[in-house]
């Protein structure tokens, strides 16, 4: 057992003026499935402590898995920071304070699961995929996990926590004589009640066998509706980035400036939300020890907040959100988000759409500027609409343009709400979007 108070000790008498431990400890088990058959089943675990010291303002940082080397992590730690240029601008690590309980981050169930549940879960996704005439599955998986957390400072912060996760997923293909497509679903939960395994499959195995026999459109100007797989994760490419304190400070946001300005659609506002019930990244406590909070980023198209840990937020003496989050034991924590939340009044989009396209999924995300937010991506699992109906599938499909100009275009949303793990989001319809076939 790594000992985390000595750890903190240790660190102290090493020379640091503060110090913090970080400790995490995590069980899972993962099944890969190949085709219709169970591939990989494998448990694992992991344990460690990370040690930040803080010797003149300047942050040394050191982790280990192995409980004989603490102290060799605490004069690392130290003589890491002693190396480093004083910083001025340092005030200090989070303080003890109240911090919030958060319902709903435990599932007993997936704490005493055993290896022959768990591929019993990611057989019946494999189920749900062949339900479906004509389509197979070509890969998927699921995995759960244990996981408990606890964080120490000098300056008596000690939160802890103790939570669960599971999800699966699956990829499919269709064949239709010389004909065939691909689609992907999944789903994640702190519970796993909460999932429907069968149905990650047979919506997956649907999508795929309806993108058979697609049709070739013209470039043109298009309204768009994002599908929840589809937004999020152009969102998460395009526009959070530009909301981190670090970034804004750096001159590295185009939000720059920008706080209390309109920069979006009056209806849509969006949240992140720490404290969230059930969240996948809710917790008391971010992972420097700061209370988690609920941040009102945009509401009614106008920039409120930018996202925080504590040492940005003591550039601008303001708070921290409580937006400082580590991968792991062995990383030190920067500015994410917690459960980004998109909100805007729901109705029957579809219906509404007299023409346009419908996306499921986007390729290429990723290669976004996360500065300007201009993007160009693949759109996968596309559909025309027509008179308020869904029609046909579509052969090729790019749209590009500007995340924040796309903001300003949302014109609607769905009441299909999804939780995608750190953002939570229905579809969005755009209007005004470049589509190139």
């Amino acid at each position: 057992m790594l000992n985390i108070e000595e750890t903190l000790k240790l660190t102290e008498k090493a020379g640091a003026s503060e110090a913090e431990v970080y400790y995490l400890s995590a069980r899972s088990v993962t099944i890969d499935t190949k085709k219709d058959t169970i591939e990989v089943a494998k448990e694992s675990s992991t344990e460690g402590i990370g040690v930040r010291a803080i010797v003149n303002g300047a942050i040394g940082y050191a982790s280990t898995n192995n409980p004989k080397k603490i102290a060799d992590a605490a004069q690392l730690s130290v003589k890491s920071a002693k190396i480093r240029p004083a910083n001025t601008r340092w005030k200090s690590l989070p303080s003890h304070t109240h911090c919030p309980a958060v319902k709903g981050l435990y599932d007993k169930n997936i704490e005493e699961i055993t290896v022959e549940t768990c591929i019993e879960h990611a057989l019946e996704i494999i189920r749900g995929a062949t339900s479906i005439p004509d389509t197979a599955p070509t890969s998927g998986g699921f995995t759960c996990a244990v996981a408990s957390q606890q964080i120490l400072n000098s300056n008596d912060v000690n939160v802890s926590e103790h939570t669960t996760a599971t999800s699966g997923y699956i990829e499919t293909i269709s064949k239709k004589g010389e004909q065939s497509s691909t689609a992907y679903d999944f789903d994640i939960s702190r519970h796993i009640n909460k999932i429907n395994f069968y149905e990650i499959g047979k919506q997956a195995a649907r999508l795929s066998k309806q993108s058979l026999h697609p049709v070739a459109i013209k470039p043109s100007t298009q309204t768009i509706l994002l599908q929840p797989i589809a937004i999020s994760d152009l969102i998460e490419h395009t526009l959070i980035p530009s909301f981190s304190a670090e970034n804004v400070q750096k001159k590295r946001s185009s939000l720059e400036g920008k706080l209390h300005t309109r920069i979006a659609s009056e209806h849509l506002s969006i949240i992140d939300d720490g404290l969230l019930q059930e969240g996948l990244n809710s917790s008391t406590a971010d992972d420097e020890g700061s209370p988690s909070k609920t941040t009102k980023i945009i509401q009614n198209g106008t920039l409120h907040s930018y996202l925080y840990d504590k040492y940005t937020a003591d550039q601008e003496n303001v708070n921290s959100t409580g937006n400082a989050v580590r991968h792991s034991y062995n990383h030190t924590p920067s500015i994410s988000t917690r459960n980004f939340i998109i909100e805007h009044p729901a109705s029957d989009i579809i219906t509404e759409t007299t023409t346009g396209v419908i996306i499921n999924n986007l390729i290429g995300a990723h290669t976004a500027n996360p500065i300007t937010g201009d993007f160009s991506v693949e759109a996968r699992n596309a559909f025309t609409i027509n008179k308020g109906s869904v029609d046909k599938p579509i052969k090729s499909l790019m749209i590009a343009g500007n995340i924040f100009e796309l903001l300003k275009n949302i014109s609607g949303a769905g009441d299909d709400i999804r939780n995608l793990g750190n953002i939570i989001t229905p579809t969005i319809r755009v209007d005004n979007v470049r589509v190139i076939g």
